[in-house]
Order: C-alpha cells, then structure tokens, then sequence
C-alpha cells in the first residue's frame, strides 16, 4: 500500500534560471495523482513522457525542473506514482 504522501529529497538538486532569480528544487512532495493529472499526462507519445507531465502536475513544478532530474530521482519518483496503477504495486492481502 502507498503512503499518502511521500517527500523525496533529491539527490542531485535541480536549478531553473540563473542568478538572482534561479530557483533550486530539493525535493520533490508527491501523492496520489488524480485522474485529470493522468489524463493530461496521457498525452506524452513516450513513457518518459508522460512521467515528466505526471511528476511536474502532482509535485507543482515545472517541466524544466522535471527534465532535469537525475534518473535516479525520475525513477524513484516515477515508482511511487506507478504504485497507485492498477498494474503498479498490491498488498497481498487484497
């Protein structure tokens, strides 16, 4: 079963702009996406795709921060995101 929310502390921090106006991502709040989320993401012609949108709309961020993510991050992002599919993780008890 899924946390209801889970922060991910990145391991490479990700930076959008320069200078003064740059704004560093440390972490990543994810939880549960809804299904306006996954049907917006479901427009991506790829699998890396779609987790990019998924990731940007259920953490807030932007796409420019999202694409450079170490694939570390993108896939322990994109595995708990997964979780909540019908094909991701299930408690055996179910």
């Amino acid at each position: 079963m899924q946390p209801e929310e889970k922060i991910l502390i990145l391991r490479k921090p990700v930076s959008i702009g320069s200078g003064e106006n740059a704004v560093i991502y440390d972490k990543l709040t994810l939880r549960e996406p809804t299904a306006g989320e996954l049907d917006k993401a479901m427009a991506a012609s790829t699998n890396i795709g779609i987790g990019i949108l998924l990731i940007s709309q259920v953490a807030a961020i932007p796409r420019a921060a999202v694409e450079k993510l170490c694939q570390r991050d993108f896939t322990e992002a994109n595995e708990y995101l997964g979780g909540f599919t019908d094909d991701g993780p299930t408690d055996a008890a179910a």
